[in-house]
């Protein structure tokens, strides 16, 4: 299965899937794209949803990190959300975890509330 993305107001990038070094390259030009778009029409934040993510290595990491440098320099906050343990405890093996400040998946992001 490969990552999807969606584009959505407000603005999300939703992964779903897995990411490791076979989707990387495809899902990281997507993602570029995607934040190419924001910065044309003067979108101040994107938030990345990474829920959906089944499996991850390290090149998930190297997608985030440049998309958090393109986001930057478009002045464009990233805001990543629902970040699955394994790449919670990726980023904190590599020293990225502050510099990605990946939030946690939470059991609102997986069981939305009931009526």
């Amino acid at each position: 299965m490969r990552p999807l993305f969606l584009f959505l107001l407000p603005p999300m990038l939703t992964l779903s899937g897995p990411l490791t070094h076979r989707e990387a390259p495809r899902v990281l030009r997507e993602g570029e794209a995607q934040l190419g778009q924001a910065r044309q029409v003067g979108t101040a934040a994107v938030r990345v949803d990474c829920a959906g993510l089944s499996q991850v290595d390290s090149s998930a990491l190297a997608v985030l990190l440049s998309w958090q440098r393109t986001a930057q320099a478009a002045g464009i906050a990233l805001d990543i959300t629902a970040a699955p343990e394994a790449l919670r405890n990726l980023a904190t093996l590599y020293g990225v975890d502050t510099l990605l400040a990946v939030a946690p998946a939470t059991t609102a992001s997986h069981h939305p509330a009931r009526h």
